[in-house]
């Protein structure tokens, strides 16, 4: 059986290497295809941030996700650095940006969402 969806629009997360950049051009192509307004871009796993030291580290690179944007004329959302805890908050059940919200990961979750958040009080 078929069930259409309704929905207001795309969020498109990436990682910043040229592959992963490939492939998500080709979903925001698809969005467009189907008239579902891309909302936004989020760069994931954009640096690391030691948690010990706070010095920030760009193991897979960082900034693709933002050219990207630009270049196909969609906001960019921010960007996600990798943190370990995300993985045992998953893990255990718990609410990430609750209980780590002094991290640079839940600082940045929350800066990408407020303009999903200003949509929905449109």
């Amino acid at each position: 059986m078929y069930f259409p969806v309704k929905a207001d629009g795309a969020v498109i997360v990436t990682t910043p290497q040229q592959v992963a950049l490939s492939d998500v051009r080709k979903g925001v192509s698809f969005c467009r295809s189907l008239d579902l307004p891309v909302i936004g871009v989020i760069e994931n796993i954009s640096g690391f941030v030691c948690p010990k030291c706070g010095e920030k580290t760009d193991i897979f690179k960082s900034g693709g996700g933002k050219k990207m944007a630009l270049e196909m004329n969609i906001p960019f959302l921010g960007k996600i650095p990798i943190d370990p805890q995300i993985v045992n908050a998953c893990d255990s059940g718990e609410p990430y940006i609750q209980h780590y919200s002094s991290s640079q990961a839940a600082k940045s979750f929350n800066e990408a969402i407020k303009p999903v958040l200003e949509l929905d009080k449109n």
